[in-house]
């Protein structure tokens, strides 16, 4: 049906809905549009489109899990991100320093504020996924290396001022003087990929005797089975014998303790009363027997005293030994005539009778 056939309040009613949706679509056209500029906005401010930005460099042994667009941080903020990762050239300064590549990174504004002639780029090991990034540790001593004034270019302090600072003297050159930037000194972590084959190669050296050492547990481990086994068999025996000895001691025990019992019997009281007189009065040094000895050695020194009296005699009187032999015979004489003289004495004869003369 055409639009003139329809009524003139049906061809109203349309033109209206027709205002409401272009109306709609022009609201939906400027949200999109306002959504989208908010996004390049926000993409702008965090890659610094409209910013200053400063350019980096430091030299590294090794690449691993670095690329350009990778970001660099300042105390957990990004400031900057990675623009060129390359190999440095093939000289014997580079190798003799393991600077074996270059990594050029930029720095936004106003962040380049806080990094000194003394600040460094620490590179870290990483995640388990290879992934590293830059992180710079800011300075406090020395000079800045950014000047930026309003209206004026960025100035960057010459890279030679980090191997040659007296002859520099500070020159603060553009960045078309400067392309690289400034060099940062790089502290540089071993990547966690390569610290994990080293661990497990060094785990694998080592497991030749942790296999070693767990089959010399379990030797172990099966010979204290079998003496775990033989002390459970032994156990019961000990325990019986153990036993028997309390219950013997508990019987003992009484007997031992009471007057009269087995221990005075053993040893009664008056013979341990006799017993220790006895040892006292055979001590040589005091006592009855040390009396004695003393009385014994004064005898004997009496009698020393009395025979070395005698032998000065002896030795004085030469003649008296002789008198007394002379005497002796004479005594042996007149016994001899005494006896001959009984002899024929009737009354004396039967006296001297033999029992051969009675035989006979």
């Amino acid at each position: 049906m055409a639009l003139q056939d329809l009524t003139p309040q049906l061809r109203t009613r349309l033109g209206r809905v027709e205002r409401l949706v272009g109306l709609f679509l022009v609201a939906t056209v400027l949200a999109l549009v306002t959504a989208f500029g908010f996004y390049l906005r926000h993409i702008a401010k965090e890659r610094g489109w409209f910013t200053v930005k400063v350019p980096y460099y430091t030299m590294i042994g090794d690449s691993t899990g670095l690329r350009v667009g990778s970001p660099v941080t300042m105390k957990g903020f990004v400031v900057g991100e990675i623009t060129k990762v390359e190999t440095t050239e093939w000289s014997q300064w580079h190798r003799d320093n393991n600077y074996n590549v270059f990594v050029g990174f930029i720095v936004r504004d106003p962040y380049h504020g806080y990094i000194w002639t003394d600040s460094k780029v620490n590179l870290g090991a990483g995640s388990f996924l290879g992934d590293r990034s830059l992180e710079i540790i800011r300075g406090n001593a020395g000079v800045v290396t950014v000047i930026a004034k309003p209206g004026q270019p960025t100035r960057i302090l010459s890279e030679k001022y980090a191997w040659k600072p007296a002859e520099t003297n500070l020159n603060y050159l553009t960045e078309a003087e400067a392309p690289s930037g400034f060099y940062l000194t790089a502290e540089e972590e071993q990547p966690l990929p390569v610290r994990l084959t080293e661990i497990a190669n060094q785990v694998n050296a080592a497991l030749p005797g942790v296999f070693a050492m767990t089959n010399q547990v379990n030797i172990a481990l099966g010979n204290l089975t079998n003496i775990t086994a033989q002390l459970a068999s032994t156990m019961p025996k000990v325990d019986g014998a153990i036993s028997e000895a309390t219950a013997l001691v508990a019987t003992l025990k009484p007997a031992l303790e009471k007057p009269g019992g087995l221990g005075d019997l053993i040893l009664p009281t008056n013979l341990n009363t006799q017993v220790t007189l006895l040892v006292s009065n055979l001590n040589p040094g005091s006592g009855p027997l040390a009396l004695t000895l003393s009385n014994v050695n004064q005898r004997l020194t009496d009698i020393g005293l009395t025979l070395t009296n005698v032998n000065q005699q002896l030795s004085s009187n030469t003649n008296l030994l002789a008198d007394a032999n002379q005497l002796t015979r004479d005594v042996g004489s007149l016994a001899s005539s005494i006896e001959t003289l009984l002899r024929k004495h009737w009354l004396f004869r039967s006296a001297f009778k033999t029992n051969e003369a009675k035989k006979k």
